[in-house]
């Protein structure tokens, strides 16, 4: 514990009293302050001051590795977050509408078009029924059909 003069506790930032009144409390950050940047100056840690700095770094080991993993944190809470958003934004429905709604099935489905003789041909055919022989057997005189 802190110890204070006999003014009146102040109140912190978040709302809570704090252990020393207003002037007390700002002649003692002034002095963290200074503690911390003369650590710094002697090669600390800018985040923390007190352990040493990495080769080439300004920060140690520790606060590098913290700061790796808030970074990550907020990274996954950035997607989390638009995999919320994504999922709000969808409509309300009980289920995804198909072809099953509507009765069609593989079962009863009819089956796909296919495009006929005349798509491809369109013209009327050059040569007359009538006039191919090739396509009459010589033999079929076509009285079973009658």
């Amino acid at each position: 514990m802190q110890p204070r003069c006999r003014k009146p506790a102040s109140l912190k930032a978040n709302g809570e009293y704090a252990k020393s009144c207003e002037s007390c409390r700002i002649r003692r950050a002034k002095s963290c302050k200074r503690r911390r940047a003369a650590l710094v100056a002697e090669g600390g840690c800018r985040r923390c001051a007190y352990r040493q700095r990495l080769e080439g770094d300004f920060l140690c080991r520790r606060c590098r590795d913290d700061r790796d993993a808030e970074r990550a944190q907020k990274r996954q809470d950035a997607i989390d977050a638009a995999a919320i958003d994504e999922f709000a934004a969808k409509p309300d429905k009980a289920h995804r509408a198909s072809n099953l709604d509507m009765g069609v099935s593989i079962w009863n489905a009819r089956p796909p078009r296919e495009p006929s003789a005349g798509y491809w041909a369109p013209l009327p055919d050059p040569v007359p029924k009538q006039e191919r022989e090739w396509e009459q057997s010589l033999w079929d005189t076509g009285r079973r059909l009658r």
